[in-house]
């Protein structure tokens, strides 16, 4: 099946926005959290800060944290494995940080988060009581320290160490969680990465593909914005 060529719907995060009016804990949009705040925290979508944000679906299911401040452990962990990683390999290529930096990230996370959607179901419930998660908080680092995730684990973690990346000085550019759906195959999330100059880059552990954009697979996930 030939799912590139399939014409991918954008609506997860409006529906999720829908969903949640009436909710308490949700705040509607304002001009710092512009899909709104739930339970205090900016709600992370496309081309929104990840540090300090949570990640919620279309459907009720856990509600991601990110947040390196309140939760270090884990995310300090992983992303100074991440740099060690990178500065090995620029010593050995004798190349700047930047070459290969997609790469690194992408290897890391897809060994870090193995695939096991029952083995997160299983830790969800654990952790909230509920197999759908209820919109109940899970940080992230839980799926670190049990090491496993599917697609929206994997992508959010990725996220998380380029931008700190990219707030550090080590690269520059554009990082964002992308996700959609496509009918009969359902949802799915990755990372889009735009460079300084304005390359357009795909981070997909769960698809196992890192790339640009534009030389993304045809057999593979519909990565293209509308406007593009």
């Amino acid at each position: 099946m030939d799912v590139g060529i399939q014409e991918a719907e954008w609506l997860k995060t409006a529906n999720l926005e829908q969903r949640l009016l009436g909710n308490p804990l949700y705040e509607e949009p304002d001009a710092e959290s512009p899909h709104g705040r739930f339970a205090g925290r900016p709600i992370i979508a496309r081309d929104t800060p990840i540090n300090e944000g949570v990640y919620l679906g279309s459907g009720e299911r856990e509600a991601i944290v990110v947040d390196d401040q309140k939760y270090p452990k884990e995310l300090n962990s992983v992303y100074k494995e991440v740099l060690k990683r990178q500065q090995r390999l620029m010593k050995k290529t004798k190349g700047s940080f930047k070459e290969g930096v997609l790469t690194t990230v992408f290897d890391f996370v897809r060994k870090k988060l193995r695939y096991n959607p029952q083995e997160v179901e299983d830790l969800v419930f654990k952790l909230t009581g509920s197999r759908a998660g209820k919109d109940r908080k899970v940080t992230l680092n839980h799926l670190i320290r049990a090491e496993v995730g599917i697609c929206r684990h994997q992508a959010l973690l990725a996220a998380y160490l380029l931008e700190r990346l990219k707030n550090e000085g080590y690269v520059a550019g554009n990082v964002s969680v992308d996700r959609n759906s496509i009918p009969g195959l359902g949802g799915h999330a990755w990372v889009r990465y735009q460079n300084s100059k304005d390359v357009v880059f795909v981070i997909d552990p769960a698809q196992n593909y890192v790339g640009r954009l534009d030389e993304a697979p045809k057999q593979g996930w519909s990565y293209k914005r509308p406007e593009e």
